[in-house]
């Protein structure tokens, strides 16, 4: 029996505490939370662990600086202190990074006021970070020699804090913790409905791999499916005081422009901030904020257009970026919170609105001026519970506010009457230092301390330790029976062979983009299409999947091949 059978079998019978539909970010760290102090949870979801909305972000964990120009001095504060306790808690993998920004010529503020507001930032960020600095043109020339100063009219380096690896894998950071602590949780497992019989949650699941049909038994139902969970509301028939409104952001990964570990930062044609950020070997371009009117979108030509012209505009490069030097392409959603009268209100008069002429606007800019209050929508998450019927829904949220989520679903839980233990902060983040120096005396002792990831510039001991935590120790014991495990697979990346094989055997990946966007970032740093150039991606994907590792290949090569190609005009 395989691991996902076994899985799957554990979710028959037995009545759950809980059962969490949705593994973005507000559903993994709520089984975390949950699972740690004492809860039986499951966790289903119909694609893969953080697949949407929680995979498509700037891969950055913020205060929200932006929030202070719309007063929302309250939100700042709470991000701040989020941000700080991530930091602390996952010191490897959330890192402080320093922003360099540039402010234009005509801005609405002048630069000297942006420095104060990113002094007042630091404040509220209670000094975890270091101070900002304000920069002249010429010092801000000095600082990065890219950055066109020919229409700023000064800048200034501020810092925040920044995933090392992709957002994703902090996701599933969160599923592993749920997994530990005994949680039953299961990707590509849909949820047709849920409907409450005799005290109890019966809800009816489809195991997307086999169309076999389950019947999973909870106490409590937590409706996390981010984006969806107006939809799932409606298939479970239970109102709520919040909907969901849209937004689309948009990401271009293209070679790297900067050496440094650094965050460049400007305000766009729209306003708003706008970012080069590194990613792996690469960088990271955008985001965008356009209104859309479903939970599924994709890149237009326009998106990417916008995106490039801004960059080209602000930096000077050898040559501007055009589509041809897009590696791969980030597209997700965020789910804004409104009442639920100011939702309807939105909804009805987005449909009167002309939907051909609004895309052509999104990417351009142009809409910013008609979206009047759509960018100034609070990006706080809300929690709405019933307590007769023991139903939770999670409408917005993000990254940096996560752990704030899972405290308060833990608070909620705890109402509803279902007995956990008196909460601990101990339920997320890094082993402590006394496994971590275990694992760096083992390795060492072996020989490991000597190895180098040229891509990351980082030690191999550094990467293993943040990505795989105490696993890592399982991959000491792998190398030493197999040396040849250590060497890299791919050209231009630092995997090696030993954590293909642990990811088969530990993440539960289950399809081979799984592993490829989410686990790693091999999909998103080299191209799907170079991927599949390579000889290399078969012996991956046999190391994963075994005698169905072909089937796998043929699947991912066959499913979406121009997603992420800059070609593609979808």
């Amino acid at each position: 029996m395989t691991q996902r059978q076994d899985t799957l079998k554990q979710l028959d019978g037995e009545c759950f505490d809980v059962l969490i539909v949705g593994g973005g970010i507000n559903g993994a760290v709520s089984a975390a939370a949950l699972a740690s102090h004492g809860a039986r949870v499951a966790l289903i979801d119909r694609d893969d662990f953080g697949s949407a909305t929680s995979a498509n972000s700037s891969n950055l964990v913020w205060g929200g600086i932006k929030y202070l120009e719309s007063g929302e001095v309250a939100l700042v504060n709470e991000l701040c202190r989020s941000r700080n306790r991530l930091m602390q808690r996952f010191p490897s993998r959330i890192r402080e990074i320093r922003f360099l920004t540039t402010v234009p010529k005509g801005f609405r503020k002048p630069a000297w006021m942006v420095y104060i507001g990113a002094l007042l930032y630091w404040g509220f960020g209670r000094g975890a970070t270091r101070m900002p600095e304000y920069l002249s043109r010429r010092r801000l020339q000095q600082r990065q020699p890219l950055i066109d100063i020919a229409v700023a009219q000064g800048g200034l380096e501020y810092s925040d804090a920044w995933l090392v690896d992709n957002d994703a894998r902090l996701t599933f950071d969160f599923v592993r913790t749920a997994i530990r602590q005994g949680a039953v949780v299961a990707n590509y497992v849909a949820s047709e409905g849920s409907q409450q019989i005799d005290n109890e949650w019966h809800t009816c699941v489809v195991d997307q791999q086999t169309g076999a049909q389950r019947l999973i038994r909870s106490r409590v139902l937590l409706n996390a499916t981010g984006p969806w969970v107006d939809g799932y509301n409606q298939l479970s028939q239970q109102s709520a005081g919040h909907h969901h409104v849209y937004s689309k952001g948009i990401h271009l990964i293209v070679p790297r422009l900067i050496e440094e570990e650094r965050v460049l930062a400007f305000f766009a044609n729209d306003g708003r901030l706008f970012f080069v950020i590194p990613m792996g070997s690469k960088t990271c371009l955008g985001t965008t904020d356009t209104r859309v009117t479903r939970p599924e979108s994709v890149v237009t030509a326009a998106d990417r257009q916008f995106v490039l012209d801004n960059v080209n505009q602000r930096l000077k490069l050898d040559k501007p970026l055009t589509a041809a030097d897009v590696i791969s392409e980030r597209c997700g959603v965020r789910p804004l919170v409104v009442a639920s009268a100011a939702a309807e209100n939105q909804d009805n008069a987005e449909n009167q609105a002309d939907s051909v002429n609004q895309d052509n606007k999104e990417a351009t800019g142009e809409a910013g001026k008609e979206q009047g209050d759509w960018l100034n929508l609070s990006r706080r998450h809300a929690i709405d519970a019933s307590a007769d019927h023991r139903y939770l829904s999670i409408f917005g949220g993000k990254l940096t506010d996560c752990v704030n989520v899972g405290e308060e679903i833990y608070d909620h839980i705890s109402a509803f009457g279902i007995p956990l233990q008196p909460r601990s902060d101990r339920w997320f983040g890094e082993p402590d230092e006394r496994r971590r120096e275990g694992f760096w005396r083992q390795a060492t002792e072996q020989g490991l301390d000597q190895y180098w990831c040229e891509h990351r510039r980082e030690t191999l001991l550094q990467r293993w330790w943040r990505r795989y935590g105490t696993d890592a120790f399982e991959l000491l014991v792998d190398v030493a029976d197999h040396p040849e495990w250590l060497r890299p697979l791919l050209e231009g990346d630092d995997l090696r062979e030993a954590e293909v094989r642990l990811a088969a055997r530990l993440e539960m990946v289950t399809r081979l983009e799984d592993f490829l966007r989410r686990r790693t970032m091999l999909e998103l740093t080299s191209g799907k299409a170079a991927l599949a150039q390579s000889p290399v991606l078969a012996h991956i994907s046999e190391l994963l999947f075994g005698s169905a590792g072909e089937q796998q290949l043929r699947d991912y090569l066959n499913t979406n091949v121009a997603d992420h190609l800059p070609e593609a005009d979808l």
